[in-house]
């Protein structure tokens, strides 16, 4: 049978610096570097006791630095030729004759090997440096693996791409995640959101990134945010090409800055401005909005190279547009200023009765004609939607 040399000792290749939101292949900001360090002091308790030490010769025998031609840690193949509950026996070719036991073929050192392979089957084993009382080559199945494995996990992190594994326990400060050999998932790399149940997860196959690898060590810390926050920009990216002018969609409610709210639609978030939150006037984004909240959001514009999608929360005719100069309806005083009256009137519409339209007569002080919470009667003298402007009179409407 062919051999294969296992490179043991081939380095392992740190993960490419962090890039931008979008390059291809995706990548993980360099924060998240940062949460690596934080988070190693928590990896020692779950990676203790991870690295299989190199099998020796039992006392008393001498190891050689080679078998029947073939060096230590070396990776042969052989067909399994006979198997009982403690051991099999793998044909080599040549001649040479290869012997797994329980102890050296997997996690569990009192699995029944009867029930672990078939006759026939090609098993990938590494040499130990000694052979039995039969005179066999002793193998070692479980180190070829971690030897492989770690072999697969450098390309991996040379190429930036991700390994798949499976989550096995809980530990202090994150999950265990079986990719070959043990690897440490930090709690602040197992998603793009905090996990309240990370039990859950547990016996779940997962893909991750590799954030850290020492073969010397044993270490390996991965990152399964990495992947997961890069399907969603994949995700994203596809789902903005759909996006057009008019649409609607339900999002959240993700960011509030002083000049509008982030809100995010699959993916994809997109500023609602200040001045598109409502058509009342607005101060603050809070005001209306919370981070969490959902809201109904139409598309005003989209511009997919820059990756920027504009939109607002007035999904509503303009009420100003129903406003007419002359007309003359009730209204409610909202506030007063020492140049007049601010009057409600409609659905979120605000206009100001400026003080020497408050009474037929000379006003010195607003106050000296109405109150805050007052009902009144107006007349709307002009309308200016750019401005956002409404003048209303009180003398002329009471004058008729």
């Amino acid at each position: 049978m062919p051999e294969v040399e296992a490179a043991a000792d081939e380095p392992v290749a740190d993960p490419e610096p962090a890039a931008g939101p979008d390059p291809e292949p995706e990548e993980e900001p360099a924060a998240e570097e940062q949460e690596v360090e934080v988070a190693k002091a928590a990896q020692e308790p779950a990676a203790a006791g991870t690295e299989e030490s190199k099998p020796e010769a039992p006392p008393g025998e001498t190891a050689s630095p080679t078998v029947d031609g073939l060096a230590g840690g070396t990776i042969v193949s052989g067909a399994v030729k006979t198997k009982a509950a403690h051991e099999i026996e793998l044909d080599l070719g040549g001649g040479r004759i290869g012997v797994v036991s329980q102890r050296y073929w997997g996690d569990d050192p009192a699995a029944d090997l009867t029930r672990e392979c078939v006759l026939g089957e090609v098993v990938n084993a590494a040499v130990l440096v000694r052979e039995d009382h039969k005179g066999r080559i002793v193998l070692s199945r479980l180190w070829a693996m971690q030897q492989i494995a770690w072999v697969g996990i450098a390309r991996a992190a040379a190429a930036n791409e991700a390994v798949t594994g499976t989550i096995t326990a809980v530990v202090k400060g994150g999950l265990s995640c079986d990719v070959g050999v043990r690897g440490f998932i930090p709690s602040s790399l197992i998603d793009v959101a905090p996990v309240e149940n990370l039990q859950a997860l547990v016996g779940r196959e997962v893909q991750c990134k590799v954030v850290e690898a020492d073969q010397t060590s044993g270490r390996l810390v991965l990152s399964r945010k990495a992947v997961v926050r890069a399907e969603q920009r994949k995700a994203a990216k596809a789902f903005l090409e759909t996006i057009s002018a008019g649409d609607e969609y339900t999002g959240k409610v993700v960011d509030i800055q002083n000049f509008g709210a982030f809100v995010e639609i699959n993916g994809v978030r997109g500023l609602v401005h200040t001045t598109e939150l409502s058509w009342k006037r607005v101060q603050h984004p809070s005001e209306l909005v919370s981070v969490g909240d959902e809201v109904r959001v139409k598309v005003k514009s989209v511009q997919v190279p820059k990756q920027r999608v504009n939109l607002t929360m007035k999904l509503t005719a303009d009420p100003l547009g129903q406003l007419k100069v002359g007309a003359a309806m009730a209204g409610r005083v909202t506030r007063l200023a020492d140049f007049g009256a601010f009057v409600a009137v409609g659905d979120g519409i605000e206009g100001l009765v400026h003080i020497t339209e408050l009474a037929e007569y000379r006003v010195y002080h607003p106050e000296e004609v109405v109150l805050p919470g007052e009902e009144v009667w107006v007349k709307v003298l002009a309308v200016d939607r750019k401005r956002r402007r409404v003048d209303l009179s009180i003398a002329q409407a009471i004058a008729g």
